[in-house]
Order: structure tokens, then sequence, then C-alpha cells
């Protein structure tokens, strides 16, 4: 009876683990990474590629693929499909506190600028999505797509940060 049991966890755990793979991968094809998943394409399209994408939304579709594979199922869970820049907001918004514990873990200084910086990414995010019906683009060299995507997230983390520097100081 015991060996069964055990037997039959393995079979699921094994099963949700190919569907997690299965899953993955599709993301994966869904971003443009095909069956790189394990080689040198899939680190230069994940983080440095990633940078001349057309749009700072697309940017984020490619960014670091192993995380972004999970906040796109929150995304989902939040209803992703019928609520998008809502979802997307809270998603980066989430993302960003997690990033912030992460950080005062690790440093022991509590500040909380990442939240803020996230926010931001995710605001840019939703208004580059929708600027991409007017202005398209995708006509743009590599070179400027690239300038404008490092553009706003040195703008964001400075927005984070001089928001946090503002809290501070009305708090503290």
């Amino acid at each position: 009876m015991g060996r069964s049991l055990l037997d039959d966890t393995k079979t699921r755990l094994s099963t949700s683990h190919k569907l997690f793979i299965v899953d993955y991968t599709g993301y994966l094809r869904l971003r443009g990474f095909e069956d790189h998943v394990n080689d040198w394409f899939f680190v230069k399209r994940g983080f440095l590629t990633c940078w001349l994408e057309p749009g700072f939304h697309n940017f984020w579709r490619v960014w670091n693929p192993g995380i972004s594979y999970f906040c796109f199922r929150f995304y989902l869970l939040l209803g992703g499909r019928r609520k998008r820049e809502l979802a997307a907001v809270v998603v980066f918004f989430v993302n960003g506190v997690l990033h912030n514990l992460l950080f005062s873990l690790i440093t022991g200084r509590y500040s909380f600028p990442l939240p803020f910086t996230f926010l931001s990414f995710g605001a840019l995010a939703v208004a580059s999505q929708h600027l991409q019906k007017v202005f398209n683009q995708r006509r743009l060299p590599a070179i400027v797509n690239a300038a404008i995507n490092i553009g706003l997230v040195i703008g964001s983390f400075d927005f984070g940060f001089r928001m946090n520097d503002i809290l501070r100081l009305n708090l503290g």
C-alpha cells in the first residue's frame, strides 16, 4: 500500500515536471528563443540583444527568461488576458517588492527604491505597448532602440531612488 502511494506520487511529480518543461519550452518559443535553451544563443538573447528590442514592453518580454516565465504565469493568474495593464503593473510592483526584500536581506539596509523602480518599469512598458499603435519603433535602428530601453531603465532607477529619498525625508 505504501509503495503504490510512493509510486503514484513519483508519477504525479514526474508528470507535473514534464508539463512545466513543455510549458516553459513553449514560453521560450513564444519569446523567440526557439530550441535554444542551454546554449550561448539563450544567454545572448536573454541578457544582451534584448536591449535592441523595439519597444520597452518587448524588452521586458525577452529579458531574463527564467524569471520572466514565472512573472508571465503570475500575470496570467491575475487575469492578464482580460486586465492586461493592471496585471502588468501589479506583476512589476510585486517583482520590485521581492527584489527589494532580497536586497534588504543581503545588505541589511532597509529602504524601498525598487518597488517604485519596478512600478515605473510596469507603467512605461504599458505605455510603450500603447504607443506602438501610434509610433512603430521597429522602423528605428537597433542602436536607437537600445538607447531608448537603456534610458528608460536608468530613468526608472532614478525615479525609484528619488521616491525613496522623498519618503525617507517625509517619514524619517
